[in-house]
């Protein structure tokens, strides 16, 4: 059974395969799912302490969600990121004490000015899966992993985090790659493979929610990623091989329907591998309101967060 079955996720399709160098993400697509605000609602306000993240929920009625493991840098201030999700109830002002600290020797708080956002890559936030290191409210927490992270890319030896991001010709290739992956009509999710490995599952409660946080992901979390596996030649390159068509196909209606052959079977093959990610343990990080948080850990030591609104699923984000 399908993960996004078990997790009781229904009327999601996969859209067109999109193919750049050593990733490919398959669009999910649906209807929106919750009562949640605006994406826009949400603001990051400040960091009042080493360790905690403030954010604001300005609209009226309706909660927000803080995307796992959101990353805020800002000019002249200790950068941060939360280690997980966060629920944000209309009209109130929340601090995450258990964000972490992203640089090792920058002082200073973050405000609501001139910030940079993104998402943690692959490995750090598989880093802050365990609950300790979820709940721990040590603000240096991810520092040793950061270092690990930053080691042999040449960008410095210190836990700063900004080092990489910062690096301009690391910016631009970011850049430029994330842009390949436009969203398309009513997209919520992904499926985000490097070569033919899932390593992420993502999806928002809507259409809006995907087009607020999807660069943030694809660019800070995935691209980020890639991108350092290939500057350690971790990862062959290698790019999807289109197969040669018979010459006798010279008809285009022919020819694009041998082309979406191609690319339905490749869909075929990623949905078969969503079979085959299990789930090893499912926590409840909390109850708020009708809305429930859960930890998920996988089998092969990926996870990440599930959060229901009256028992049914609106957001997933899972590293594989």
């Amino acid at each position: 059974m399908s993960i996004l079955k078990t997790l009781k996720f229904t009327k999601i399709d996969a859209g067109t395969v999109q193919v750049v160098d050593e990733m490919t993400v398959v669009p999910l697509v649906g209807e929106n799912r919750g009562d949640l605000a605006d994406p826009f609602s949400l603001k990051f306000e400040r960091t009042s302490n080493y360790g905690s993240m403030v954010y604001t929920n300005t609209d009226n009625e309706k909660a927000s969600i803080v995307p796992s493991n959101f990353m805020v840098r800002g000019p002249g201030a200790q950068d941060h990121a939360m280690t997980g999700s966060g629920i944000v109830f209309a009209k109130k002002t929340v601090t995450f004490n258990n964000a972490c600290c992203i640089e090792s020797s920058q002082g200073g708080y973050l405000s609501e000015k001139n910030n940079e956002y993104d998402i943690l890559p692959i490995e750090l936030r598989k880093r802050l899966l365990p609950i300790d290191m979820r709940n721990g409210k040590s603000f240096n927490k991810l520092w040793p992993d950061i270092e690990i992270w930053l080691r042999g890319l040449g960008v410095g030896n210190a836990a700063h985090l900004r080092y990489f991001y910062d690096n301009p010709s690391i910016k631009q290739s970011l850049e430029e790659f994330s842009a390949e992956f436009e969203p398309v009509s009513d997209q919520i999710g992904a499926v985000i493979l490097f070569q033919d490995r899932i390593v992420g599952i993502e999806i928002m409660p809507s259409v809006s929610h995907w087009d607020a946080y999807w660069k943030l992901l694809i660019r800070g979390c995935y691209g980020a990623e890639l991108l350092r596996l290939k500057r350690l030649k971790r990862i062959k390159p290698a790019q999807l091989q289109m197969p040669k068509f018979p010459e006798v196909v010279v008809d285009p209606d022919k020819l694009t329907a041998e082309v979406e052959k191609f690319t339905n079977g490749i869909r075929q093959d990623i949905i078969n591998k969503l079979d085959l990610i299990k789930i090893n343990k499912a926590k409840s990080m909390g109850i708020q309101k009708d809305l429930e948080t859960v930890l998920i850990e996988t089998e092969t030591g990926g996870g990440g967060d599930l959060i229901t609104q009256k028992d049914k699923p609106i957001y997933l984000s899972l590293v594989v």
